[in-house]
């Protein structure tokens, strides 16, 4: 029998208190940790919210970016790059010094990297 991934068991949640609230959303999440018990996964618990989170917030068609600078940016810098990735968009943002300057910004399935130390490092790489 195959096993169930931390995903697997946050899609299924999803899926069961989708609508409910309440005392039956009550009854769902303890019968769904009394499953959690009986296939030994609670110590998965943390990783199963996660998944449950972010899988919730792709169905409501939320994209999560996370933008690396160098420093700290504004509101307005930050609400620009956010509306170039849709409507509905929540950004994480990262203080790194070591990527020098620039900017990275990573999605769900892709990274862009307009950060000055790779510029560099392509420059090398180049030259060499």
């Amino acid at each position: 029998m195959a096993k169930n991934t931390p995903k697997q068991y946050a899609i299924a949640l999803h899926q069961i208190v989708a609508g409910l609230s309440g005392k039956s959303l009550d009854e769902a999440l303890k019968q769904f940790v009394i499953l959690l018990a009986r296939d030994h996964k609670l110590k998965q618990a943390d990783t199963i919210i996660s998944e449950f989170v972010r899988y919730s917030k792709k169905a409501e068609g939320i994209a999560e970016i996370e933008i690396t600078t160098v420093g700290d940016l504004d509101e307005k810098t930050i609400n620009k790059i956010k509306s170039s990735f849709g409507d509905k968009v929540e950004a994480t943002i990262k203080v790194d010094p070591n990527i020098l300057g620039g900017i990275k910004i990573k999605t769900e399935d892709r990274i862009l990297d307009a950060s000055l130390k790779t510029q560099l490092l392509k420059l090398k790489e180049s030259i060499i």
